[in-house]
């Protein structure tokens, strides 16, 4: 029988504890494509531009009409989030283990860490900013009902789409057992800011995100059951996002690769947006 001799180094795979990708920052990327450097002001403050003062009156014949004055100010709006990262990987360890690399850190912290918290951060902001909450107990039987009240209300309210909807892993279920979706849901492969992602839809129009638990239900007493947008509703602004290597031949009290690293970033919602922002909830019992 042959033998196969391993080498002493670990193998380069690791067991990873697995972790989705962004399921609501990246989404709505599309909001912060205008936002640039030249609209900071220092380090932590962005200025949007406002414009109000537009109106239409009926026209009078022969006679003066009056003109009103659109007038343009800055909104300036303050980014929050600093996240801190800081490891030491000792350079002997490293060269004992394939997958104790910086490389595979940097990418495992991405992953488990800076992704998870970004869309937290997002759907905090959007729920704290939305101006229409609805309450209301989802079923099967009615779990399309509110959906069709909450697309209503975007239509009403001239409230420009395309829109996302993103769900409770528990509305999602009551919606795909709701015996009149059938006809209209449909799961597809739809691209959402140059990402390409398997979603449920409806109609074909609606792309239907499922938001993990632990990134959607934050708030006491109130459980998330959806919240439909627009794509553009909100700015997800990365303002650093920055990643340093200090190496071991540095290091004053032994052979430590050192990385350090600062995420500061924020999503920005729009105030005259805020009403865009529709959010579906049920009062939620108190854990014994």
């Amino acid at each position: 029988m042959a033998r196969v001799i391993l080498d002493s180094k670990d193998l380069a795979r690791v067991d990873q504890e697995f972790a989705v990708e962004s399921k609501v920052w990246e989404v709505l990327r599309e909001g912060s494509r205008s936002v640039d450097e030249s609209d900071f002001v220092g380090v932590r403050e962005v200025r949007v531009n406002v414009m109000t003062g537009f109106q239409s009156k009926p026209y009078q014949r022969g006679a003066d009409n009056p003109r009103s004055q659109v007038s343009v100010t800055k909104q300036t709006l303050r980014l929050e989030q600093e996240d801190w990262m800081g490891y030491d990987l000792d350079a002997l360890d490293q060269s004992e283990n394939a997958s104790y690399n910086v490389a595979e850190i940097v990418e495992t912290h991405r992953r488990q860490v800076s992704i998870p918290a970004k869309d937290t951060r997002a759907v905090d902001k959007l729920v704290e900013y939305s101006e229409m909450e609805v309450e209301e107990a989802v079923t099967v039987e009615n779990s399309l009902e509110v959906f069709d009240a909450a697309e209503q209300y975007m239509i009403d309210n001239e409230i420009v789409g395309p829109y996302v909807l993103f769900a409770s892993s528990e509305y999602y279920r009551t919606l795909k057992n709701n015996e009149k979706v059938t006809k209209t849901f449909t799961v597809n492969e739809v691209s959402i800011n140059g990402i390409n992602r398997k979603v449920g839809m409806l109609d074909n129009e609606i792309p239907i995100i499922t938001v993990p638990k632990a990134r959607l239900q934050l708030f006491d007493g109130k459980h998330i059951n959806f919240i439909l947008v627009p794509l553009r509703v909100a700015a997800p602004i990365d303002k650093v996002n920055d990643v340093t290597l200090i190496p071991a031949s540095s290091d004053r009290d032994g052979y430590r690769d050192t990385i350090k690293g600062l995420d500061y970033y924020d999503l920005i919602v729009f105030e005259n947006a805020r009403k865009a922002i529709y959010v579906s909830y049920e009062v939620a019992t108190p854990t014994p």
